[in-house]
């Protein structure tokens, strides 16, 4: 009955634990990255985590037996570790096929890093809970570990990283119709915009353009928002297709216009600080297109589309 009891302890402490970071942690905006595809994955590959954990708590020493808290406490981080180095690289070879075998070694990083901090957490917890006593300072513990891993991992991500809110705005010139009728802007990115911040958001952009001399007819085509954290407005103007591969720098915070020239690209205002990540602008593959985008956030990850002369 006691190793059961120990089995259950440690698989329901290192569930309640691996919720918190995962559903718990991105409720609040404190995800790594704030990607809900890492959360995801980090959630699916920890489903079996709890079972692994509790038969380790469930062969430990008896309770008459003498049982060290810091014995029991690496025992957890070091299972939690391992099994957060293997179980998303297994998921990850699931998904992406027998090819991704050959390259285990290799994976995104962040999403290691966060397989790590939940595995070391939730390991911890567990044991600690499920095989020791149970005493004030081991509650303590094991509550300082999770709101550790709750409160430093993303800011300390974000600080290291340079995050920020970038919203990355594609305008195309056009010639109006007797008749214009209602358009939808294009929107790409992972953080939600509704129809109200689109609209809120062309009006921004086409007075920023206005602002700086830039006349002419022109539209926002497309919207794209990565990242959190001090907001940066960085618009793309294009006059013609790209012929050309071009790495336009992601602007430290402010705002910034990229003007295509017939010679090269124009930075407005030129002395605004950049960051060393970049968006990367390449020549269309369809013959309708302007250009084809690569916007990289704070992890590498990417977000990638073309902007076409005309809406389909």
């Amino acid at each position: 009955m006691g190793r059961f009891l120990r089995f259950a302890i440690a698989g329901g402490t290192s569930t309640a634990v691996v919720l918190s970071l995962t559903f718990g942690v991105s409720s609040v905006h404190l995800l790594m990255g704030d990607s809900l595809f890492d959360r995801d994955i980090i959630l699916e590959s920890f489903l079996l985590f709890p079972i692994v954990v509790g038969l380790v708590a469930g062969v430990w020493p008896s309770p008459g037996l003498t049982r060290s808290a810091f014995a029991a406490g690496t025992t957890g981080a070091v299972i939690g570790l391992a099994y957060g180095y293997c179980a998303d690289r297994v998921l990850w070879a699931y998904m992406v096929g027998h090819w991704y075998w050959q390259s285990l070694g290799q994976i995104y990083w962040l999403t290691d890093v966060q397989a790590a901090v939940c595995g070391v957490v939730a390991g911890t917890c567990a044991m600690l809970i499920a095989v020791t006593r149970r005493s004030r300072p081991i509650i303590a513990t094991a509550v300082i570990l999770v709101l550790a891993a709750v409160l430093v991992p993303a800011p300390t991500f974000d600080l290291i990283s340079h995050n920020q809110e970038l919203t990355v705005a594609i305008v195309t010139p056009y010639t109006p119709g007797p008749t214009e009728e209602p358009r939808e802007i294009g929107y790409q990115g992972w953080t939600s915009l509704d129809p109200a911040s689109l609209n809120s958001m062309n009006n921004d952009v086409i007075g920023l353009l206005r602002k700086e001399g830039i006349t002419g007819q022109y539209r926002v085509s497309e919207i794209c928002r990565i990242g959190h954290g001090k907001k940066v407005l960085e618009v793309i103007v294009l006059n013609q297709p790209v012929a050309n591969t071009v790495q336009l720098q992601e602007p430290r915070g402010g705002e910034v216009i990229y003007l295509q020239q017939p010679d090269g690209w124009k930075k407005i205002p030129p002395q605004l600080p950049t960051l060393s990540r970049s968006l990367t602008v390449e020549p269309p593959f369809e013959e309708d297109a302007f250009a084809e985008f690569k916007i990289y956030d704070a992890s590498g990850s990417s977000s990638e589309f073309q902007v076409f002369k005309t809406r389909k």
